[in-house]
């Protein structure tokens, strides 16, 4: 049976249009695309969407709104991956710097950064890069 695991695509509106928020397995090699969105897997009795938030929040401290589902994929792994287009809640505490790095990635991640559309498709895993054109489309 497949894992399953559910995560958000967090978009802002950056100087020079959209920007989604990446993180970066703590250890992984900086040579390939390896950045992707927070994510986790589903616990039992837990919903997508709760399990999304909950994953988003414990990964990079924000709070968010989801917006929208960007459905599923299934990475090499086997992985089926879930995400939703979330937005950051007012109230979220989490400092992001200048750059958009968060103030304190979780120890599952050393780097936890939002990046233009065309730089985040470079630096996520293939898999992922379809929420990027969902995630587009929404946007326009």
């Amino acid at each position: 049976m497949a894992v399953i695991s559910a995560g958000c695509l967090v978009s802002r509106s950056g100087v020079n249009g959209a920007e989604v928020l990446l993180v970066h397995a703590r250890g992984a090699s900086f040579r390939l695309p390896l950045f992707g969105i927070p994510k986790g897997v589903v616990e039992p009795g837990e919903d997508l969407e709760t399990t999304a938030r909950r994953e988003t929040h414990e990964e990079t401290g924000l709070r968010v709104r989801i917006r929208a589902s960007l459905g599923d994929v299934r990475q090499k792994s086997g992985k089926v991956v879930h995400a939703f287009w979330a937005t950051v809640e007012p109230e979220s505490e989490t400092a992001i710097d200048a750059a958009g790095r968060c103030g304190s990635p979780d120890a599952e991640n050393d780097v936890c950064r939002f990046y233009p559309l065309a730089k985040a498709r470079e630096l996520m895993i293939p898999a992922q890069r379809v929420f990027l054109d969902r995630l587009e489309e929404r946007l326009g």
